[in-house]
């Protein structure tokens, strides 16, 4: 046998030592795993679980009591605790969705971003295979699990869709942040340019942020539900079938209803309701009545203020023939077209805040305005 040298000898130890070592750590880390999983079972044991199946078709425009149901559930269970005080598991199965909206995601992202803000980091998607893989890939490319801080295994994050290219993904703020709008914006007016779309259709969606960050959130307003972060999401996307741009903002405020009548403009919006449909009584009664004369008090008002931020939500349509925006907020739902056409409806169930959605055609919005 070879007489090692001194040198040798000395990196033969040395070798040993970070192999002991190595051997060392793999084996706390494998005990602290061991541990944390039995913590975790017994948890599991002792507390309550809650399983939240959405339907199949999570959709405002097409099933909306349906999907503000699914969101109520979650949000009680959320908020529910045991009689000895502990929080009960929930688990929110994604695998019945079949079909979800753009719209339908940033509400969703935004209850689960309130959920991982209430009880940690913890979140884990769970049977993320058994999904269905367009709701999948449409929540993916959307930066729903990057959002939410949630991994999910990397030849998933790949996933695209064909019909439905992401243009913003998911963003939210509990502040006015200039960076952040500022970003926002320099990526919609490049995605504008390549769209032949005037760019400043979205500058609404700056305006409904700060809408959303003044007004959404009333210190003195007893809320069902604690709105936790409040704070504001958004996100974009272009389908490629319809060829329009849909981008949209939400809050999980009050709704624009609850927060008119401490506007300084609410005695003329009540004479307008009174003479508009004849019944005050009944006019205040249904929000989408509230919303209704409230756009068109804007569309006359030279005023800023609370006014002002619905005058730039609904002027982002009215330069681009087919552009349409629609207004959730409370139990109220106003969809403005392009031109002054309204369409509004009222639901029994709150949808939670306020949601609002712009759709804008693509091409070039000069040959376009003199059709």
């Amino acid at each position: 046998m070879k007489k090692l040298t001194p040198v040798e000898q000395a990196q033969r130890a040395q070798r040993a030592i970070s192999s002991w070592r190595h051997d060392i750590q793999r084996q706390k880390a494998l005990r602290a795993r061991m541990l944390a999983s039995k913590a975790r079972a017994l948890q599991t044991a002792r507390a309550p679980r809650i399983r939240i199946t959405p339907p199949a078709v999570f959709s405002f425009s097409r099933n909306y009591t349906a999907t503000v149901t699914c969101l109520q559930s979650f949000k009680r269970a959320l908020f529910a605790a045991t009689p000895d005080g502990k929080q009960p598991q929930i688990f929110l199965d994604l695998s019945t969705i079949k079909e979800i909206t753009l719209a339908g995601a940033l509400v969703l992202a935004a209850e689960i971003h309130r959920w991982r803000v209430q009880r940690g980091p913890g979140l884990r998607a769970q049977n993320v295979y058994d999904w269905n893989p367009k709701v999948r890939r449409l929540l993916a490319g959307l930066g729903f699990f990057k959002l939410l801080k949630v991994d999910i295994p990397r030849r998933l994050q790949v996933e695209i869709l064909s019909d439905e290219v992401t243009v913003l993904q998911m963003i939210s703020s509990t502040e006015l942040d200039q960076e952040l709008l500022q970003k926002t914006m320099q990526k919609l007016s490049a995605v504008a340019e390549i769209l032949q779309q005037d760019p400043s259709v979205y500058g609404a969606l700056v305006e409904a942020a700060y809408n959303a960050k003044l007004h959404a959130y009333p210190e003195d307003f007893e809320y069902e539900f604690q709105p936790i972060i409040k704070g504001w999401w958004a996100t974009a996307s272009f389908n490629s079938e319809e060829e329009v741009v849909k981008f949209l903002v939400y809050d999980q405020g009050v709704g624009i209803p609850n927060t008119l009548p401490k506007w300084s403009g609410w005695e003329k919006l009540r004479a307008t309701i009174a003479e508009t449909l004849g019944d005050l009584a009944t006019g205040l009664k249904d929000a989408s009545n509230l919303i209704e004369a409230a756009i068109e008090m804007d569309r006359t008002s030279l005023q800023g203020g609370h006014g002002k931020g619905l005058q730039d939500v609904i002027r982002a349509v009215e330069t681009t023939p087919g552009s349409s925006v629609r207004i959730l907020s409370g139990t109220g739902s106003v969809l403005y077209h392009q031109g002054g056409r309204i369409e509004k409806k009222d639901e029994t169930l709150h949808i939670g805040g306020t949601l609002i959605e712009w759709r804008i055609p693509v091409g070039n919005h000069e040959k376009r305005s003199k059709q």
